[in-house]
């Protein structure tokens, strides 16, 4: 009877620690944290080119004549793209420059012989982003600085004070106060109200909207007139378009809305600057081509007088104009090295690269979602890295101003100061991730959850290898690791509880008895479903 009285006490014993092992899995509690901040704009996809800007001029007429030949110049236009021209060069010809608005022309004068060729080459070099701007929801001014005016009065082709023009951007508006969700509506009508039609000449807004039809020409000057019928500076923007800006080769540059010449449009928001939107290439797939310009795109021009020669990439002129031929060529060479004579670009490309890091590195803290676990149990709290995140972009912003404005001492300052930001920034969300998956791993241990915190052990090594190599993405996901599978392996009595229960059946099944070995087995069964629920 005693005996039998102790096997029940022990059967009892080892079912109560199965049971609280079972049970002792660590349960991460949802944690709140706020978002990373976000910056103005991120710029990604750089690409560094060496491109030459080929035109070709003959007269296939039977007598000399005089030509004039305008050239629209590449330049800087911030915060995408950086421009230094390396030389010009011309077979025979006199050459001159003007500018109107920001916008930089050459102009060429010379005479032809009959079935005579010149050859202009502009070669330059090019920094061209990806851009892509947050539209935030909170934006609710459409303030504007006053020598943006311009950019909100009507004029030859952009007709914003038709009533007609007015009276439809009225209707799109509503009683909205934020830029962007107006330039979104404004944005919405023209990619779908309009068809895509290659003009012979250029159209201009009304005669968009009245004929509901165009080229990339007609689409921008609708979408500016519209803007601007409300008060909000937008302009036109004139340049190249072609996969060859992104990945080398040769374009053909010299038709608009044929080759890789291109118009699409800016609307300025007060705090973010100007928004890049392409109503042409919207109509397929719209979230594509609203406030992000690609890195393939390359602006030349940005809202010039809508007047001859000033809003064209090229203009010919010539007594005997029906005499004359052109052809206009970009050749895109590919760099690996940075060509860039000015220091300040070379820090605001580091800058840059460094918060593009910091800022996938936060999210990837923030958003982690692993394993088919919930985001919200398994963030990591990173929110005392957030005001540096802050600084981060503010400096990088200022870098990109200052640079707009010529100030290229104090944009590399910027540049500079943003790069030691985020910097800092990285090591902070290093320690923060490293140490909350020590936490849970020195837990794992304590728990005797012992092959979790092994296999935890191993996945903070991988995270401190990727810290120590700058690959901060991979160190966030191996931090994670380390801490789901921590906190998420059973105790190791679940290992040895089946083991002692498997010798006690054998112990029981060995000796007489049907109810005891019903009983074992009874308790084993039992188990065994608890540990499959």
């Amino acid at each position: 009877m005693k005996r039998r009285l102790l096997v029940l006490i022990l059967l009892f014993v080892l079912l109560a620690i199965q049971l609280t092992s079972l049970f002792s899995i660590f349960k991460a509690e949802a944690q709140s944290i706020s978002p990373p901040p976000t910056p103005r704009f991120k710029l990604t996809l750089a690409r560094i080119n060496e491109i030459t800007y080929k035109v070709n001029i003959t007269n296939i007429g039977n007598s000399s004549s005089s030509i004039r030949i305008d050239i629209a110049l590449p330049k800087t236009w911030m915060p995408d793209t950086y421009v230094e021209i390396k030389e010009i060069t011309l077979t025979h010809g006199s050459i001159g420059n003007y500018s109107n608005r920001e916008n930089n022309y050459i102009y060429i004068i010379f005479n032809s012989d009959p079935h005579e060729s010149t050859q202009i080459n502009i070669t330059f070099y090019s920094l061209k982003y990806k851009l892509e701007y947050y539209t935030h929801k909170r934006v609710q001014s459409m303030s504007y600085p006053n020598e943006l005016t311009i950019y909100t009065q009507p004029e030859q082709y952009i007709e914003s004070n038709d009533t007609a023009v007015e009276g439809l951007a009225i209707g799109l508006a509503g009683d909205q106060k934020n830029p962007f969700r107006i330039a979104e509506k404004i944005y919405d009508f023209v990619i779908s109200q309009l068809r895509y039609a290659v003009q012979p000449k250029i159209r201009g807004a009304l005669w968009a909207l009245l004929n509901r039809e165009g080229d990339c020409t007609e689409y921008g000057t609708l979408f500016v007139a519209l803007m601007r019928a409300l008060g909000i500076p937008a302009r036109i923007v004139t340049g190249h378009m072609s996969r060859a800006l992104s990945e080398g080769g040769t374009t053909n540059a010299t038709n608009l809305s044929v080759d890789s010449p291109h118009l699409w449009v800016e609307f300025y928001v007060e705090g973010y600057g100007w928004i890049p939107v392409d109503p042409t290439s919207g109509e397929g797939n719209p979230l594509r081509y609203f406030g992000i310009l690609w890195s393939y795109y390359l602006p030349f021009l940005k809202g010039p007088t809508m007047e001859a020669p000033y809003r064209a990439l090229l203009t010919l002129k010539s007594e005997h104009l029906e005499s004359v031929e052109y052809s206009a060529t970009l050749i895109v060479n590919l760099l690996a090295t940075f060509p860039f004579q000015n220091q300040a670009i070379l820090s605001i490309y580091e800058a840059n690269e460094l918060a593009n890091t910091m800022r996938r590195t936060a999210y990837e803290a923030y958003n982690t979602s692993l394993l088919g676990y919930q985001a919200s149990m398994w963030q990591f709290n990173i929110t005392e890295t957030y005001p540096l995140l802050q600084e981060t972009y503010d400096s990088f912003y200022n870098s990109t101003l200052a640079f707009s404005q010529s100030d290229f001492l104090n944009a590399d300052i910027y540049a500079k100061t943003a790069s030691q930001n985020a910097k800092q920034a990285l090591e902070l969300i290093s320690a923060l991730t490293i140490s909350e998956a020590r936490v849970a791993v020195t837990r794992a241990w304590k728990e005797l959850r012992l092959l979790g915190a092994s296999s935890g052990e191993n996945y903070i090594k991988r995270a401190e290898e990727c810290k120590s190599n700058g690959d901060y993405i991979y160190m966030v996901k191996y931090a994670q690791y380390a801490r789901i599978t921590a906190d998420s392996a059973p105790n190791i009595v679940v290992f040895i509880g089946p083991i002692l229960l498997c010798v006690f059946t054998v112990w029981m099944i060995t000796r007489k008895g049907t109810k005891k070995e019903i009983t074992a087995l009874s308790c084993i069964r039992f188990l065994h479903i608890l540990q499959q629920s």
